[in-house]
This record gives C-alpha cells, structure tokens and sequence, in this order.
C-alpha cells in the first residue's frame, strides 16, 4: 500500500475526490494506492507529478509530498507506518515493491526540481540578462566540460569514428546526454568527418505497445536506408529490405563513409530490439564493420542492459557502457561558464555562499535499509536541476529586491520549491 492513501485520510480528502481531479476513475486511484498498480495508458511520472501538484494545491506540506509514493507493509492505522501494535508509527517500511512500481527519494526529488524554471521578466529588468544563461548552448564553446564530461565526450568521439563499436551513455534526467549528443554532432561537422549519423525517430517510443509504440529493427532499417540511400524506397519483404539497406551501406562505405547509429531514450528500447542491434554490428563489407551504435538513457538502460538477462546477454557483453556523473563539486564552474558565455558575472548575480548552498540543497540523503546508518549520500547536481534551483532564486532575489542571491534564499526557495 501506498503513503499517499494515509496522506489522503489526514487531509480529509476522498480517494473519489482525487480521481476526479485527475479525471481518472476512483477504481484506478484505488488500486494505484493498495497496490501500486498505474493506469496502463497514463505515463507513470506525468500521474505522480500531477497527484503531487493536486495534493500541494490542497495544503499537504512537501515533506509528506516526498513520501506519498514510498510503500508501507502495514493497513493504514492511523496514519502511514502505523499498526495496531505499533501506535507510534514507528514500524519500519517495506522495501519491497512490484517490479516497475517503486519510487526512491531520488525519484521524487528529482521529479520536483526538473519542472523547468523560466526567468521572470523582473529579474531579467533588476540584473541587466539579456540572454538566459540557461538557454541550450548556441555553439560548441558554450557547453561545459568538466574533467568527467571529457571523458564521456571522448568516448562518444571514439564510437563516432568508428573506434569503438558499440557504446551506451547513460545518466539521469538532466545531465547533458542530449547536449553531449548535438556537440558531437556539431563536432563531426567542423572537422569534417565523412560520419553520417542514423538518428531514428523516438517520439513516444515506450518499450511496449502497451504504452506507446516500440522502436523495432524494421523502424531502424528504415532510418538507415533513409540516411544512406534516401532515394530508394524501403522493400516490402523483411529479407529485401534488410538485403537493401546492408548493399547500401556497403555501398556507402565504399566511398569512404562511415555510419553512427544513434538512439536517444534509449531506456524505452523494448528488449527485442536490443537483443536486434547485435544483428546491426555483425553487418560487414569483407571485414570492415558497416556500423557503430550510440546508445543515450536513463540508468534504466543500464538494467536492461545486465548480463543476467538472456535475451540481451550477448548485446551487453559487447556494449561499453559509461556514466554521465552529477557535477558535484564543479557546479560553480559550470555556473560560471554558463553565465560568461551569456555575456554575464556570475558574482555580480550570485554570493559565492548562495553557490555552497546549492550544492547542499542539491545533495541529499537515501535511506536504503531499516537502520539509521543505512543511508547513501545521492547527488542531484545535474545541469537541468541546477539551472531550475538557480533560476527560482533569481526570481525570488528579484521579487523581494536583493541585491544578490544568498545562500539563505537558495535555502527558502529549496524548501518551497514545487
């Protein structure tokens, strides 16, 4: 059972009340709630994010906001975490969820601080910003490179050129992975690489058609040959058509061309198509591989992409794979590069002690058992996060007139923050 339904009972809101708010039937509340069970055709982070915003409009302070979605093993007595024997509520919470079900701290958190923040019109006035230092970067020099992101941008350069053959970036929601990808992009074009990227379509990919429409190896034969050959129209046949598109890229790489198949969101790839890409590296004219894959997810990817499973084991055997870290302690770095290349002083908007704050406000604790020495530190210093953190204090600097952002409004605006 969920939290959320002894948030509900506190509150004195019905789980009828709910549903209809969120113009869903009281029978999915109800079983979303016992049961952790989400409407098939509702996207499981867009429910959370509007019972969250339903519940705050109706009063439910945040702490108990990060808790609605964590699961406990006890009827609700009182109130979440409480048993008849145990009128403290001080029983300890199950770990334990249905696959595909649960939601972390992390997750919740995260969910918060990725609602994109736009600077409001008085603080563009009061601090002079002519340009949003959080705008997508307009050209390479305007994306920042830690040392860590050096080494994730390397690696994709590698896969890129052909290098390496197979590689899955993976980071969460925010990152940069999809700034790295269009650097890359940009990248191979100034210096002139005969590259030539293979980018299927994504939009609503899901890894099953339950839940949006899976990317299959027809779709990415089809994107192939549209890249290589885009006069030819696709055979009927699936034997001619991938004949087609394994003489086109022959063909292709016959003059000199090499070919980067890229797929973003690649945690939605349904596992047969995974299990498929393997079939796409084996492609070869004599003994030069036709193709090089990128793959771009959330850590998701990374399960899917586990030894364990047998239906993938010989694709993740294959697969390099390498993490897009938080910033951690080159958050002031890269605020400093994102305001100069807005044509901005970072300290002229922002204490050196407000960027300390943040960073705290953007770290926090994960239990991750039933003891009190059972937690892990979790960084959420993502680009995204931090620009949305950011972008609220400057907004609340400006609606209250300071000078600057200080550690104390970084703090109030994180305890506040939707």
């Amino acid at each position: 059972m969920l939290i959320l339904g002894g948030v509900l009972k506190r509150h004195g809101l019905s789980q009828a009340s709910l549903a209809r708010q969120l113009h869903l039937s009281p029978a999915a509340i109800n079983l979303l709630i016992q049961r952790g069970q989400y409407p098939r055709k509702t996207e499981r982070r867009a429910l959370r994010s509007m019972i969250l915003a339903a519940l705050r409009g109706r009063g439910v302070a945040e702490s108990e906001l990060v808790e609605c979605f964590f699961e406990t093993e006890s009827p609700e007595v009182g109130g979440p975490g409480k048993s008849p024997g145990d009128p403290a509520g001080t029983a300890p919470r199950s770990s334990a969820a249905p696959s595909g079900t649960t939601t972390t701290p992390r997750e919740v958190e995260s969910e918060m601080l990725l609602r994109k923040q736009t600077l409001s019109e008085a603080a563009r006035r009061k601090f002079s910003i002519f340009r949003d230092p959080f705008d997508d970067p307009q050209q390479a020099s305007e994306v920042y490179l830690s040392r860590a992101i050096r080494q994730v941008r390397e690696a994709m350069w590698q896969v890129a050129i052909g290098n390496t053959k197979f590689l899955a970036v993976i980071g969460e929601s925010g990152a940069g992975k999809s700034t790295l990808r269009e650097e890359l992009e940009e990248r191979l074009r100034l210096e002139s690489r005969p590259v030539r990227l293979i980018q299927p379509y994504v939009l609503a990919m899901e890894d099953s058609d339950k839940k949006g429409k899976t990317l299959r190896s027809d779709h990415i034969a089809e994107a192939m040959l549209h890249a290589v050959a885009s006069g030819e129209s696709p055979k009927r046949s699936p034997e001619a058509r991938f004949r087609q598109v394994h003489e086109a890229l022959t063909a292709s790489s016959r003059v000199g061309m090499q070919h980067l198949l890229v797929i973003e969101e690649a945690h939605g790839l349904a596992l047969p198509t995974l299990k498929h890409l393997k079939r796409f590296l084996e492609l070869k004219d004599g003994m030069r591989r036709l193709v090089s894959v990128l793959l771009l997810g959330q850590p998701e990817l990374r399960d899917k992409l586990d030894e364990r499973r047998a239906a993938v084991r010989e694709v993740a055997q294959r697969c390099q794979i390498v993490w897009l870290p938080p910033l951690d302690t080159a958050l002031g770095e890269y605020l400093a590069h994102r305001f100069t290349s807005a044509g901005l002083d970072l300290s002229s908007i922002v204490e050196p002690a407000a960027i300390d704050a943040l960073m705290q406000a953007l770290t926090i604790q994960q239990r991750v058992g039933h003891g009190a020495a059972d937690t892990q530190v979790i960084s959420l210093t993502h680009p995204l996060v931090a620009n949305n953190l950011l972008t609220a204090a400057i907004n609340q600097a400006a609606l209250l007139g300071a000078p600057r952002v200080t550690a104390d409004l970084v703090r109030a605006v994180r305890e506040s923050m939707p």
